[in-house]
């Protein structure tokens, strides 16, 4: 790293109930597109919006199952679990990258995130998900710096930003093309509950990590 430069962190969460190989391939744009010297994972601990999550020992070996050692002595970058939130309450956005900021002093936190909580809805009177309803959402839309990872269905990133939807710092990262990106955890939950077959959307250790504690039937 050039002298003086500061290190860029890309930190992005998830509820990982379960973490899926969309998970992993995000981190997998994040850890080799060049831009951060280090890329940070945290599941995510109780939140209101998700009732019904399974127990934060379980995510967390699902989620140390996804980005095991090997996968991660193979990423170009970096690649770190962060659990600070995932055994107690959800800490919101906004909150957790002051702490990440006092804890990385000096480097620029950049939270990654999908375009989908990006995007304007008419619904929220042209307002984006992050804006609308994210806790301090417009603060941080206009004081911090995301990467946004296009998605299919929804506008491609850079046309946003170029439309003056999304401010001109915003980092764009390129497109996930494996199959499994397109599904979720929501679904994985679902698949399972009714005996439909999961493999080649969840690492096949956290397939068999599923079954052996009854996850999701």
């Amino acid at each position: 790293m050039p002298s003086g430069r500061k290190r860029k962190i890309a930190v992005f969460g998830s509820a990982a109930n379960p973490p899926t190989l969309a998970h992993r391939a995000f981190a997998e744009v994040l850890t080799s597109c060049g831009k951060y010297d280090l890329v940070i994972f945290l599941p995510s601990g109780v939140r209101r919006d998700k009732p019904h999550l399974t127990l934060a020992s379980h995510r967390v070996r699902m989620s140390e199952l996804t980005f095991h050692d090997e996968w991660k002595s193979n990423q170009p970058t970096e690649f770190r679990l962060d659990l600070r939130e995932a055994h107690g309450d959800s800490i919101p956005t906004a909150d957790l990258l002051r702490e990440l900021d006092l804890e990385y002093e000096g480097e620029e936190i950049i939270f990654a995130t999908g375009v989908d909580v990006l995007t304007p809805k008419s619904e929220y009177g042209g307002k984006c998900d992050v804006a609308h309803y994210w806790e301090e959402g417009e603060d941080m839309m206009r004081e911090r710096t995301f990467a946004v990872l296009p998605r299919a269905g929804y506008p491609d990133p850079a046309h946003l930003i170029v439309e003056g939807a999304l401010p001109a710092h915003f980092h764009v990262l390129p497109g996930v093309e494996e199959e499994s990106s397109g599904i979720s955890s929501t679904e994985i939950r679902a698949r399972v509950a009714s005996g439909q077959p999961v493999s080649g959307y969840v690492d096949e250790s956290v397939v068999a990590y599923m079954f052996e504690h009854g996850l999701y039937q």
